[in-house]
């Protein structure tokens, strides 16, 4: 029997229907708040979302009874859809536990790079432990780590970039299903990526304007330092050795040092190599401005297939959202708001805290749950209108953390009682 392929048809939004496939929006999904990879319309709700937000769109060719269990999977092939793992406790109760865990992994991370610039051997068994405590806290909730890392230090790059990859890494790795054995030894994978680079001369790993040629061939040697520094220590993990070599390898050939296509890259190369891009678009360089997390998801997304394995790129910006917690937005009203925690199934409306008026000036702070659409005047429900720099408006995210981390119950500060408070009340579906 001749096998019939499913065909795409476009559909206007006012004929959508239960149990169809979404295939395509008309639109850019960053606009919207639905998935990537195509979705099931499940509820109504899933249809007056879809009238709101798009004109048109397309599906597959017939109607389909029930979501289909599988999705594209890391090699193109299909796997099981993972059941969304939900946080153990709110964001609130972790955020102790993950300063702890973040100030222990820049501490070993400061370590790492000091011995190796040094030619010491690395305490693997410690790493490995300080490690843990970061995957056991993004177990618990994601969230809070995740909110951690928008605070971003200026003084050493390497040495933060280390630990962005290993946290991001490990929340990839959860969201990708995978379990804490393999979480953990991702999140070691990514924390040592770029221990080779201790070994580049400081006059091009730090050097402000475009590299030559020549000094692009001498920083490219840091995978083939890291991989030096690596291969044969002990309680070091092979996979971590082969990240540490692999993570700038492409998808089309064109990556180094071996020009590898895509089927030869190890699969926590692959993993790595789009959280390790993430965060150097995300960061403060010496040679380059961050870029936000929205442009840096569109070049990642625009890249899929080509320097990024395709299924594990939408994987990453499905994990990441546009707003990750601890974003700075702008709401439509003109108000400026910290994003607090985020929803699977509604990316584009967090729960945020409002911190600054129209104006820019600190106004009585408030939480605003977007979901609900409360509107800040009749007929116009809040939403974001675009995310800001770190820092706008004299805005310090490291003020509100802390204060959330060590708040007592006479804190006179209302601005971060505010936000300790907001973070009791989080949800975390």
């Amino acid at each position: 029997m001749e096998k019939i392929e499913p065909v795409e048809i476009r559909v206007s939004v006012s004929e959508l229907k239960l149990g169809m496939t979404v295939t395509r929006l008309d639109r850019s999904w960053l606009e919207t708040s639905f998935p990537v990879q195509g979705f099931v319309i499940r509820h109504t709700a899933d249809i007056q979302a879809l009238q709101e937000q798009c004109r048109y769109v397309y599906v597959e060719g017939q109607e389909v009874p029930e979501a289909r269990p599988w999705r594209f999977g890391f090699g193109g092939g299909k796997r099981r859809r993972q059941e969304p793992r939900l946080s153990t406790v709110d964001i609130e109760t972790e955020l102790p536990n993950a300063r702890e865990a973040f100030e222990q992994t820049r501490a070993l991370a400061e370590d790492i790079m000091g011995n190796a610039r040094l030619g010491r051997t690395i305490d693997a068994r410690q790493a490995r432990t300080v490690v843990k405590s970061c995957v056991d806290s993004v177990m618990r909730n994601h969230e809070a780590l995740q909110m951690l890392l928008q605070v971003r230090s200026k003084d050493d790059y390497t040495a933060e970039h280390g630990i962005n990859v290993c946290i991001l890494s490990a929340i990839f790795g959860r969201h990708l299903g995978l379990l804490g054995g393999e979480i953990e030894k991702l999140a070691l994978s990514g924390l040592l990526h770029d221990v080779g680079k201790m070994h580049t001369p400081a006059e091009i790993l730090h050097k402000t304007e475009a590299l030559t040629e020549a000094e692009k061939v001498v920083m490219r040697q840091h995978v083939e330092h890291g991989r030096r520094l690596l291969t044969g220590m002990k309680g070091v993990d092979p996979v971590t050795v082969d990240v540490a070599y692999a993570h700038h390898e492409r998808m089309n050939g064109t990556g180094y040092p071996q020009g590898l296509l895509a089927h030869q890259i190890p699969f926590f190369a692959k993993i790595v190599s789009i959280v390790d891009s993430y965060d150097a678009m995300t960061s403060h360089r010496v040679f380059e401005s961050a870029r936000s997390s929205k442009e840096a998801l569109e070049i990642i997304y625009d890249q899929r297939g080509d320097q990024f394995d395709e299924a594990l790129a939408l994987d990453f910006i499905q994990c990441i959202g546009v707003y990750p917690p601890g974003s700075i937005v702008q709401l439509n009203s003109g108000e400026s708001a910290i994003v607090i925690t985020t929803y699977a199934l509604n990316r584009l409306r967090p729960r945020v805290l409002v911190v600054r008026d129209p104006q820019g000036q600190p106004c009585p702070q408030r939480v605003v749950d977007l979901r609900q659409k409360e509107e800040y005047r009749p007929g116009m429900p809040y939403q974001i209108s675009r995310e800001l720099p770190m820092g706008s408006h004299g805005i310090d995210l490291k003020v509100f953390t802390d204060a959330g981390l060590t708040l007592e119950e006479d804190q006179p500060d209302a601005e971060v009682s505010t936000l300790v408070n907001a973070l009791r009340g989080i949800d975390t579906d």
